[in-house]
């Protein structure tokens, strides 16, 4: 099995600008991806925790780019999460809507026993997912989300088949920033963050021809979208399912839109005050059975 080690990662200044390829692979084959943790290469105890200063200091890197033979402008990338590995320690250094109230200083999230150890002597199942993963838009200055990115969508996660549009030949896909935890809307302004051996299946898929991420679970399909707002969001959203699912139920789009509402359950991803390139974001994914009854 071939692996991408984490010495090949884009740097932040180079985001969507890396074109040459870290690794070429067949349709349909499985990899190893390794991928760094938020500031550190790999964090393995308390004196890795303010890495300023550091030469290993890299924030932000994702792995990459995966360059898939047949992928073409059109297509979409199907990447199957199979398995993540935890290496080294979780650990945060986030804020959240309440940080000048409770103010934080990085701390080592341990996982023992199949669950992450928080603070009190808390904890919480280990539930792996990966936070940022994209193809390579055709522009430097991609539209919110469309290409994948900084998504932190808790259902990217093994198990389940991130699908994502294909803008250059290969579709040149980085991922990297897993979370050992975190919950839908990402609150805290980062997961557990760590660093990891990602296990992917990458096909390419000429079903879905969807503009924008889609997510699979065994039993729901979830349209991504991302825009400045949440109702712009949640209305993108919408529209993408409202389309696809009419497409492949072979109803009409007004059937699909009243099932969709209806019975449809919105998700959250990043959805704080923040920035991603030149503007705020709010992340939203509307998720439906895949296979509704008749």
């Amino acid at each position: 099995m071939k692996r991408l080690t984490r010495d090949h990662t884009v740097p932040c200044d180079r985001r969507y600008q890396v074109l040459e390829p870290a690794l070429t692979i067949d349709a349909g084959e499985t990899i190893i991806v390794e991928t760094i943790n938020h500031m550190m290469p790999i964090v393995r105890g308390d004196e890795d925790l303010h890495p300023h200063g550091s030469p290993e200091y890299r924030e932000r890197e994702e792995t990459g780019p995966i360059y898939v033979r047949g992928a073409q402008p059109g297509d979409m990338l199907a990447v199957r999460i199979e398995e993540i590995a935890v290496v080294g320690v979780p650990h945060a250094h986030g804020a959240g809507p309440l940080h000048e109230r409770y103010p934080q200083q990085p701390l080592l999230i341990p996982v023992e026993n199949g669950s992450c150890r928080f603070p009190g002597g808390l904890s919480a199942p280990l539930a792996l997912m990966v936070g940022d993963i994209y193809t390579t838009p055709a522009s430097p200055s991609p539209a919110f989300f469309d290409h994948g990115g900084n998504m932190d969508f808790t259902e990217v996660r093994p198990g389940n088949t991130l699908y994502l549009p294909v803008f250059r030949e290969g579709g040149l896909l980085v991922l990297g920033d897993v979370h050992a935890a975190q919950g839908d809307g990402e609150v805290f302004g980062e997961g557990a963050e760590t660093a990891a051996d990602v296990t992917v299946t990458i096909s390419v898929d000429h079903t879905y021809r969807h503009p924008r991420p889609l997510v699979a679970t065994p039993d729901r399909l979830i349209t991504l979208a991302g825009r400045g707002s949440l109702f712009d969001s949640v209305s993108l959203a919408v529209e993408d399912m409202t389309r696809l699912f009419a497409r492949l139920h072979g109803v009409s789009q007004q059937e699909a839109y009243v099932f969709c509402t209806v019975v449809g359950s919105l998700r959250l991803g990043g959805c704080l005050s923040r920035r991603e390139g030149a503007g705020e974001y709010c992340l939203v994914g509307l998720s439906v059975p895949r296979e509704p009854g008749r």
